[in-house]
């Protein structure tokens, strides 16, 4: 059975943060964060407020006073870290978690320990410091679903994830294999994905109820654990063929090129640059900011994804461990997991690469890249991984069913709009400066490159039933196939627009709790797509009668 989303956690106030719903008083004792708080939070604090305080220097450049009245902020800051601390504290009972905070106003906020999707672990430089760490316990898949506690010991952490995703005491580790078949499939006992293990014992630690391992002498917390992939360095060569890596250095390189262009006479050395930057052939300009742009993905992919590992422990869930200066861990609860998804855009498939999403619910596309379960890497070593977890190998290799005819034409008419758009503009252009009549060949390549994106995006298109997931694709410059769980659906939804009614061809939406809320599949035969549901969930099947 699938799961309601979960609400956000209950807050109240403090008056009622120590009543029992058992109506006794409770004898778990309140924790508190980590004393090495009071040497973060200043410096976080810092941080935020750094464009006031550079503001604030640059008038102090131009000021003829001594008085430094800014000073008085940072006891100000230090008190407000100490009473943070002091009035910080969580404990978990009867089920859930709380915690009691606030200086002014003081709030408990509580959640209960099986509406607990997933479980962070963020580290920046100066939290690895310092050996502390940033839990981020979330309950829903928005920001106000969260409850975060900065800052902890790493064991600390790492402790409180166990708590919280498997309800057990960490330091009891040697526990008996879960009932039943594991979401991600049974256990593979072979080696990680993307070359030998580094850094520990990865598969076939002690076998359950070996007396070495006993509560009394704790393993290691990740003993035992089963690494699925862990990340090749080789595999950094894919960082510049990703639209996302791409956008966010060109756009850094743009913003770069355009102030030496735009640069006024402040600095000799800067007009210098800038007039040189006029003076370079366009395909120089070209070549360079692709250089940058591949330079900077390279740089990007190392600092997000430097000593990736995936692993699976004994009850299932699966944990990642990813980041160079800023280190992150990611705990998601095996039950919650409703499918994967993988992405191929257009320059990582033409290498012959792809990545690997999580379905869960508990985590959003703000996170950050949470529901990451592999880089951009291989595609041999992607679909190697997506069997093991998916444990159906249809779902992840089989060619997926075509949508038709009708399908074909939306997508070929929809690319070929923009062919009358840049005729249009071509020709305005060439009316108004009457000396670039070559502008024209722009036209033709625009119309081949519509047919060949519009070619390609109905090859793109498609799905899939097998007789545990819905599988969908779509997409051609930023492919995606997604293995969703048949029983993670919690309802259909038929939608037709004006142009659809028009073509014959309706679009499937499959409503979930999980990763973006609903998955369609895109531009069926109204028959087929009411056989289509009827397939894959006969009982709500029968309200579309």
């Amino acid at each position: 059975m699938s799961e309601p989303p979960a609400g956000p956690p209950t807050e109240a106030p403090d008056e009622a943060a120590g009543s029992d719903p058992a109506g006794t008083a409770s004898e778990t004792p309140w924790r508190r964060l980590d004393a090495r708080m009071l040497l973060v939070n200043p410096l976080e604090t810092l941080i935020r407020a750094l464009p006031a305080v550079i503001a604030i220097v640059l008038a102090r450049a131009t000021s003829e006073s001594d008085d430094r009245w800014e000073l008085l902020a940072v006891p100000v800051i230090l008190a407000f870290g100490a009473l943070r601390w002091l009035t910080t504290r969580y404990r978990i009972d009867h089920g859930q978690i709380e915690l009691r905070r606030g200086v002014l106003t003081k709030q408990t906020t509580t959640a209960r320990l099986d509406k607990v999707r997933a479980v962070d672990l963020t580290a920046k430089v100066y939290h690895r410091l310092l050996g502390l760490t940033k839990v981020e316990i979330s309950t829903g898949s928005s920001a106000k679903e969260r409850i975060v506690l900065d800052s902890l010991r790493l064991a600390d952490g790492r402790r409180l994830r166990a708590e919280l995703l498997h309800r057990i005491d960490s330091r009891v580790l040697d526990l008996p294999p879960p009932t039943g078949p594991s979401v991600g499939g049974p256990a593979v006992g072979g080696p990680a994905v993307g070359g030998p293990a580094v850094g520990g014992p990865a598969v076939g630690g002690p076998a359950v109820g070996d007396p070495a391992t006993t509560a009394t002498a704790p393993p290691a917390p990740d003993a035992g654990d089963e690494v699925l992939v862990r990340l090749d360095p080789r595999w950094v060569r894919y960082a510049p063929l990703t639209l996302t890596g791409l956008a966010s250095a060109a756009a850094v390189v743009g913003f770069a090129l355009q102030a030496l262009r735009t640069v006024g006479d402040e600095s000799r050395t800067i007009v210098s640059g800038a007039r040189r930057v006029r003076e370079l052939a366009i395909w120089v300009d070209v070549v360079a900011a692709l250089a940058v742009v591949s330079l900077l993905a390279v740089v990007a992919y190392v600092l997000t994804f430097w000593g990736f590992r995936l692993t699976r422990n004994r009850l299932g869930s699966f944990h990642t461990r990813r980041g160079l200066l800023t280190s992150r861990e990611t705990s998601i609860d095996h039950g919650r997991v409703r499918g994967l998804r993988l992405d191929e855009p257009l320059g990582l498939r033409l290498a012959g690469g792809r990545r690997l999403k999580v379905v869960t619910t508990g985590l959003g596309d703000e996170r950050g890249g949470s529901d990451w379960l592999c880089p951009p890497a291989p595609r041999d070593v992607v679909t190697l991984l997506a069997r093991r977890i998916s444990d159906d190998e249809d779902a992840v290799e089989a060619p997926v069913v075509p949508h038709g005819p009708a399908a074909r034409r939306r997508r070929l008419t929809r690319a070929l709009v923009a062919v009358p758009v840049v005729a249009a503009g071509v020709w305005a252009v060439v009316s108004l400066l009457d000396s670039t009549p070559w502008l024209w060949l722009a036209v033709p390549v625009v119309a081949l490159a519509a047919v060949a994106l519009g070619v390609d995006r109905y090859a793109g298109l498609g799905h899939l039933v097998t007789p545990r997931h819905l599988v969908t694709r779509w997409g051609s410059l930023d492919r995606r196939r997604v293995l969703l769980r048949r029983d993670g659906v919690i309802g259909w939804t038929v939608r037709r627009s004006f142009f659809q009614r028009r073509a014959g061809v309706a679009t499937l939406v499959a409503t979930t709790a999980a990763g973006s809320q609903h998955y369609d599949v895109v531009d069926l035969e109204l028959e087929r797509a009411y056989a289509l549901l009827r397939e894959v969930d006969r009982s709500l099947a029968d309200e579309f009668a």
